[in-house]
Order: structure tokens, then sequence, then C-alpha cells
């Protein structure tokens, strides 16, 4: 059983990394700080390495150390971990390097956490500190510090495996928590599950199915909790290595042989620009639907799913609630200063929220360089003037909600005309007339054209792994 921090990376933030992927507002500057405890290490309980592979390439790996410390002659508990992912972009080799510290009761309460992610020249760290009464958290990104609190039964999602090892892994034990996710800043169910064993080369294998929101995987650990095997999501997978063969990087794959894999295959022999509706079929996914949105319509058939998107508004259903995408978070810090007089100066003396919108849109698409470097927050977009799709799409949130217009990011996939394919891809549906219209920033399209097709949302981003390498597409109808 895998135990250590960064443990459910994938969950987390691996196909962000890849694809698109793939909390309130403070100055920074304050004296406001976390500090790890002073603490003495008695024992260590477990070291273990896996390498993280990609169709039988090794991409990275994963270390992580538990151990039994003493604070104040109290006993506790001391996880640490640590990670780097590497892939070839041509021209350079881009690595994200991980690293994070628990500690916990022996009642397996989080006291203290560091998580640390450095993608390129891209750092977003996090500190935690835990009480009775709460879980309260220092963001810091692009120079900036934001606070956050949580319940205090919420643990980070890399000490739940921690527990159920401590706990012993037995036969219908079941886990329930509400887990933390690092890398997404987000707060989610996590249910585990230890299923009946098999034997396998005389060994006692126990399966461990895992749930994470809405996304599944199951691993295999032997009966004294060490890991044996888990199952591949779309192409990727984590095996155990001893140290030195997990920490050898060699021949990695190129981010665009990830891409085309996970690509999906459909060519659009039409003028892009001229299409005005388009009918797909989808099919691949079961027990999975894609969000209705205005100018989206989603119907199951059986094993099929029928999407038609358009560049007019299909649906006039309304949304329940719009104020939570005019919230300021540590990712989209749209009461930001330096956000703020930004957006004010692209508004300029515009009235008309249409055409705010339209010259937020038009100045991110001319102004922010389109690179494939991952992006913390919308702040750093704006101090760095490049990033991938979502770092577009979370700069243009940033500056319209700064100017009260409720914008959000989603998630899906869309024609890519060099590929000739359907890339998978991060744009904006921007609150306009009661209506919420799609935008794409880093392509600049007002509205976003009709091969756009929205598979997830801002709350559930993390989704988009349910479909990847699974999705197969056919048009039924174009309209011009």
């Amino acid at each position: 059983m895998k135990f250590y921090p960064l443990k459910n990376h994938k969950f987390q933030h691996l196909f962000k990394i890849l694809l698109f992927i793939i909390i309130f507002s403070c100055k920074s500057g304050e004296s406001r700080t976390i500090e790890k405890p002073s603490f003495k290490i008695k024992n260590n309980l477990k070291e273990e390495y896996l390498g993280l592979f990609f169709q039988d390439k090794k991409i990275g790996y994963f270390q992580g150390i538990a151990s039994t410390i003493e604070i104040n002659n109290v006993d506790h508990y001391f996880l640490s971990g640590s990670g780097v992912i590497r892939l070839d972009l041509g021209q350079e080799k881009v690595y994200t390097v991980l690293k994070e510290e628990i500690i916990l009761t022996k009642t397996y309460k989080p006291i203290y956490f560091h998580y640390s992610q450095k993608i390129g020249d891209s750092l977003l760290e996090i500190k935690g500190k835990g009480t009775d009464r709460q879980l309260k958290l220092l963001i810091s990104s692009a120079d900036r510090m934001d606070e956050d609190s949580l319940e205090p039964e919420v643990i980070p999602l890399s000490a739940a495996g921690f527990v159920v090892w401590k706990e012993g892994i037995k036969e219908g034990k079941r886990y329930e928590f509400k887990a933390y996710v690092e890398a997404m800043q987000k707060v989610e169910n996590l249910k585990i599950e230890v299923g009946p064993p098999v034997i396998e080369k005389g060994q006692k294998i126990y399966p461990l199915i895992q749930k994470l929101g809405n996304i599944q995987v199951k691993s295999y650990v032997l009966e004294n909790g060490e890991t044996y095997k888990e199952e591949s999501i779309q192409g990727f997978t984590l095996k155990r290595l001893s140290k030195s063969e997990a920490t050898k990087l060699e021949d990695v794959p190129s981010l665009y042989d990830i891409l085309a894999y996970l690509s999906v295959p459909l060519q659009i022999d039409e003028d892009i620009d001229a299409i005005k509706e388009i009918t797909f079929e989808l099919t691949g996914v079961e027990n999975l639907v894609p969000p209705s949105s205005n100018y989206q319509t989603v119907k199951r058939e059986a094993d099929k799913i029928i999407i038609k998107t358009s560049k007019e508004k299909l649906s006039d259903a309304k949304t329940a609630s719009i104020e939570r995408y005019l919230k300021s978070t540590p990712k989209i810090q749209s009461t930001d200063g330096e956000i703020v007089k930004q957006a004010s100066a692209i508004a300029g003396n515009a009235k008309d929220q249409n055409e705010i919108a339209r010259r937020v849109v038009g100045w991110v698409n001319k102004n922010i360089k389109k690179s494939l470097k991952d992006r913390a927050s919308a702040l750093e977009v704006l101090k760095t003037k490049e990033g991938e799709c979502e770092a577009h799409s979370m700069l243009t949130a940033a500056l319209l909600r700064s100017l009260n217009i409720p914008t959000k990011i989603v998630g899906g996939i869309t024609y890519s005309l060099e590929q000739k394919s359907f890339l998978y891809h991060a744009w904006n549906e921007v609150y306009l007339n009661e209506t919420f219209v799609p935008v794409d920033a880093t392509f600049g399209e007002f509205p976003a054209n009709p091969t756009h097709i929205k598979l997830t949302e801002e709350e559930n981003t993390e989704d988009i792994s349910l479909y990847l390498g699974r999705i197969k597409l056919k048009v039924l109808e174009i309209k011009k």
C-alpha cells in the first residue's frame, strides 16, 4: 500500500501537466507564516520508491518515507515524500519537482504539512497547520500569499494511504476521508475498500478500490501493505522499484508523443470559421454524461452520447448560482491589485459587458504568449506573460471577475487544424445577458467555435482523466 505523500499525484495534477492539463485573498509581504514543529525521529517505519511510466517509458519517480517522531515527549507520525517527472519538449526538458512533509498525531490528525510543486519555473507552495477547530492554509504563488481554512477533519490526500497501511490490510475494510487534494487546491471525498485477496506467484494480493470524487483506480498490495502493482490510467502506471532503478531517467517520451496518444482522431474537412453548428456522436465512455450549457446540448441514447454545439444559443436554461464565478481564489486572484489595475486598463471607458468581455479575451490572446509552460495562478500568468491554455483561461477569469462579470473555466476537446484531430483544451464561459457564452482566449475566439466540446467544469476539472484515451467521436451533421 503506497502511504507516502504524493501517492495519488496522478489523481491530482498529472493530466494538468500533460494537457491543459493537463480561498480568500490578502496582500503578500505580511508577517504570516506556519513553522514546522521541532521533532526527534524515533524510528523509520517504511520507505518506498515507485517509477512512473507512460507506455513502458519511465517519465518520473516518487519516493516516500514514514517515521515515528517525538514532539515534546509525545509520539507523532512524520511522512515525507518527493517526486520528479521529466518530459521532453524538443528544445528543452521540463522537470516537475514535488516535495511534501506531513506530521500527524497518533490518531491521524494533521498538525502540519508543507507541499511544494515546481514545474519548470513555476512554483506553488502550500503550508497547513491543524488545530481542533480548523486546518489553516497558506498558499503561495507568484510572490503572493493567500489564506484559507478547512474543516478540522480534513486530511492531506497523501496521508490517507498511510492511515490504511497502519490500520492493516484486511478484506472488507472500508475507509472514507475528506481529503485535501494539494495540487488541485480542493477538498474531495475519498473512499478506499479492501477487496478479497488472490494468490499470485505464491503471494496473497489484496485489491484496493480507491475512489476520489468521480475517479476510480484499483491498486494491489501485499498483506504487509507493500505495493504490488497498480492499474493503468490511460497509459500511465506506477511500479515498485529499487532506488537506483527508480531515480534513473533516460529515454523519456516527448509531450507530443503523449498528446498524440491522448488525442481524439477525427478530421473535419470544412472551413471551421464558417461552421455554425455541429452534431457529434460520442462513444467509449459508459456512465459519463458531459455537462450541458447554453451553447451545448447533451443527450444519451443507449451507449451513445449525442452532443450538439453551436455559435448561437441553443438553450435558455438558467444557472442556479453564478456567485461562485465571481469569487477570488488562490488560483484566480480577481481582487489582487495588479489584476484589478490591468482589467480596468483593458476595459477602458467601455460600459457594455459584452464589449468589456470581448476586449479582455482579445487582450489575453494578443499579450499572453502561447507556450507549454504550466502556471499555478492567474497572477503568475500576468507576471510572466506566457503559459498553456489553462493559464490563458485562469487569467481571463480573474480579469473578468474583477470587473464583476461571472466567468468560469471549462475543459474538454477542440479541433486542431495542425494535428487534424481533437485535442484536450481549456477555455472559459462568460455570463452575459443571463447566458454563459463560451469564449477562447488562447485562440482569440468570441464566441468559441462549435468544435469546442465541453466535458468538465471548474468544480471538477480533474474529471477530464475519465475521458482520456477513451473517447471515440463521429460527426453526424454540420450546419453553416
